[in-house]
């Protein structure tokens, strides 16, 4: 009985649909991509695929508590340029800028949180506007990708620990002990309240401003990660280097499981939702298809997704009339 109940539990949770989509596009690139099983395929996937896992656990944050952020992709940018302005070769240099860059990257965060949070506008259009101030800043910064990124700093993007870890790989079990702590606070816990229901949340006594604020912050945390995972990736300062991170956290949220209306999800969706998108990105590419259709194909791809993962909520819906 115990396990029927929790095959059960598993078959309802908002992530099991995209579990199965993981699977089966792991069993198409396994087709597809040469070596896809090797460990310099695995090392380089995940050297790609980690921005975009943590810009949609950011994004999955937000979310959970009724938001859409649409400047964590701007925000990167402006993270890879200050960085890249300010760097220097010395380990000093390389330590006190990736401070700057983490800390710019939580107040950009905070910034949205505290005007969402306090006067209330809709998410949408409060983080467009924040996106275009953080890309003008960009381009005022560095209107042409350039900047210094040492040797030092990118070199560790690319290496493994005790020969078999990549690095890539250290970040995202950082991130993922950091899901864990906050799976442990009340705070995270009122996430889902607020999401849920801003009205019952606050008659219940929870402070609604300050969750929200607190989600954007928790979000600016993975946006930052993120970030200094971009700077070591590309090596260089581009104000449009984060552009295709915004709406792709969006799908790999939603993909995982992640509603508009706030208040459900958790974070292993999100992780599948990014790894997902990066699934899909390799299939295009070793299917040999032109530039031309490769948007067009992941936007029908991620559509087909995106209802792939909608029947269970469907069937519910259709079992209650």
């Amino acid at each position: 009985m115990k396990n029927l109940r929790a095959l059960q539990g598993i078959l309802q949770d908002s992530s099991f649909p995209s579990f199965l989509m993981l699977v089966l596009l792991v069993f198409v690139n396994a087709i597809i991509q040469p070596g896809f099983f090797s460990f310099q395929v695995f090392r380089m996937n995940f050297m790609t695929f980690t921005p975009l896992i943590l810009v949609s656990l950011a994004q999955a944050t937000v979310i959970l508590v009724g938001a859409v952020d649409l400047s964590l992709g701007a925000g990167i940018s402006l993270v890879t340029v200050v960085m890249a302005s300010l760097m220097k070769d010395s380990v000093f240099s390389i330590i006190t800028v990736t401070l700057i860059g983490f800390c710019l990257a939580l107040f950009l965060s905070l910034f949205n949180g505290f005007f969402f949070g306090y006067f209330g506008p809709p998410s949408l259009i409060m983080t467009f506007a924040t996106s275009t101030i953080w890309f003008g800043i960009s381009l005022l910064i560095m209107p042409t990708p350039g900047g210094y990124i040492p040797a030092a700093y990118y070199g560790i993007y690319s290496k493994t620990v005790a020969g078999f870890l990549p690095v890539p790989v250290i970040v995202l079990f950082v991130a993922v002990g950091f899901c864990l702590l906050l799976g442990r606070l009340k705070a995270f816990r009122h996430l889902y309240a607020v999401g849920g229901s801003e009205r019952a949340a606050r008659a219940s006594g929870i402070n609604v401003t300050a969750t929200k604020i607190f989600g954007f912050l928790v979000s600016g945390v993975f946006v930052a990660l993120a970030a200094l995972c971009v700077v070591g990736q590309t090596a260089t300062g581009d104000a449009r280097s984060g552009q295709g991170f915004t709406l792709n956290s969006v799908a790999a949220a939603v993909i995982g499981g992640f509603a508009f209306s706030g208040g459900k999800g958790n974070y292993a969706g999100a992780i599948i939702g990014g790894i997902i998108l990066g699934l899909l990105t390799n299939i295009i590419y070793f299917a040999n298809i032109t530039s031309f259709y490769q948007e067009f194909m992941k936007g029908v791809i991620i559509i087909v997704a995106l209802l792939f993962g909608a029947l269970p909520r469907l069937r519910r819906e259709l079992s209650r009339r």
